[in-house]
């Protein structure tokens, strides 16, 4: 279960070069630049284990392994607002956290919905929660429409951070 109280905390590698600043002091953060560091940082720990350089079997082990978790925890910091990651539309920046979104959608609601996306639900798992919960479905619609996860996932493929790594020895 990923932890919606996180996104204060600083990254491990902080900014990184291909970071960027927007003019209102807000750092968009390089999804995969981050994404190749923290391969990179995976890398090192298992071959320390290993006590050989595990090369692009490392690589490939967290891609399996962490890619889509690690994402998807990118994508609900970015909701919130916590931190913005470049990958992600930036209107989409803070969209958990507006007060119009409260108008629409109920508290309770929001934060079952956001927990459900975090934990890796996907459109049809609220729907389903929703309806078996007794829930009303429009403001449940509205919220899945602005959030757009079928979308995002696009920019989510494992395919996507395969191509920055191929290189790997």
């Amino acid at each position: 279960m990923i932890s919606l109280a996180a996104g204060h905390l600083d990254l491990p590698e902080g900014v990184l070069p291909t970071d960027r600043v927007r003019p209102d002091g807000v750092v968009v953060y390089s999804l995969t630049a981050h994404a190749l560091y923290a391969m990179d940082r995976h890398k090192w720990i298992e071959s320390e284990h290993a006590r050989h350089d595990l090369g692009r079997g490392a690589v490939v082990d967290w891609i399996d392994r962490y890619w889509k978790g690690w994402t998807r925890a990118k994508l609900i910091e970015h909701l919130y607002g916590w931190r913005c990651w470049g990958a992600f539309d930036e209107d989409g920046f803070g969209l958990l956290s507006r007060h119009t979104v409260e108008y629409h959608v109920p508290r309770e609601v929001l934060r079952q919905a956001a927990t459900m996306l975090a934990d890796g639900a996907e459109n049809l798992d609220i729907i389903n929660w929703a309806i078996a919960a007794g829930q009303d479905l429009d403001p449940i619609l509205w919220l899945l429409d602005r959030i757009d996860i079928n979308a995002k996932r696009q920019r989510l493929l494992t395919d996507h951070i395969r191509l920055f790594t191929e290189t790997v020895p």
